[in-house]
């Protein structure tokens, strides 16, 4: 599963908090960086590739629109996803911003719905996804942590990536240090398992809680580093069977 960068610019930490609040509960493939300003923000900009900029207009140094240039201007990334934050929704202000060239923008208030469909507007995963996820029907991945293995159920896995969902137990924050992943595939695909592949965890959403305020059900992703040649065809094939049953 592929994750889409994301760099929030803006100079209050309550609004940051805020917005980070909001696309962590709608979003589960989203990675957040923060700057309060936007020389923070052009330093962030040459150091990593985002695919998606969230700024505040109002700004400490160069305001929001200025931002929006100067990231636009190769070679720092021309090609990210810009959306704009601002207060002012008179007639004026909107017409500012479009003749920036900055086509998403959100006034303030707006709830975290309207925030997630402008992000999914601005930057659309479907159209750079490399891979496609697919379902396997009872395949399984076991996770291999520095003291343990956590055997858990695919919901969806592609050539880069891999989503669970399992219930929570105490010994699993061991996930976030997990570094290598095994997958295994039922009788219908020969038993073939695909062991030890260099992965890196990528996030954990609560799906349900207990009620006693801990996680009941999780859904948890990692990112395949790397597959060697024998073992990309072994994946496309069992995708490409997969297909194929899918059909009957």
């Amino acid at each position: 599963m592929r994750v889409r960068n994301l760099l929030i610019v803006h100079s209050s930490g309550t609004t940051r908090n805020c917005l980070k609040s909001y696309i962590l509960s709608e979003l589960d493939d989203i990675a957040i960086s923060e700057v309060s300003s936007s020389q923070e923000a052009i330093q962030k900009c040459q150091e990593q590739k985002f695919e998606l900029v969230l700024c505040g207009k109002e700004l400490p140094d160069l305001n929001g629109l200025a931002l929006y240039k100067k990231i636009q201007t190769p070679p720092i990334n021309k090609e990210v996803a810009f959306i704009l934050v601002t207060t002012t929704n008179t007639a004026e202000n909107i017409k500012e911003i479009l003749e920036q060239g900055i086509t998403h923008y959100l006034v303030f208030p707006f709830t975290s719905i309207e925030l997630r469909d402008k992000i999914n507007l601005a930057c659309d995963p479907r159209k750079w996804r490399a891979y496609e996820r697919i379902h396997i029907p009872d395949a399984q991945a076991i996770i291999h942590t520095e003291d343990d293995e956590i055997e858990v159920n695919i919901i969806n896995i592609s050539i880069n990536g891999v989503a669970c969902n399992f219930v929570y137990s105490s010994d699993h924050p061991n996930l976030l240090g997990s570094t290598h992943i095994t997958l295994k595939f039922s009788a219908e695909y020969n038993n073939v398992q695909v062991s030890n592949l260099p992965c890196r965890f990528l996030r954990l959403n609560i799906l349900t809680w207990k009620p006693d305020g801990t996680p009941e059900r999780v859904h948890a992703a990692w990112g395949i580093l790397g597959l060697s040649i024998q073992e990309k065809k072994i994946m496309e094939q069992i995708f490409e069977n997969s297909k194929e049953r899918a059909l009957f």
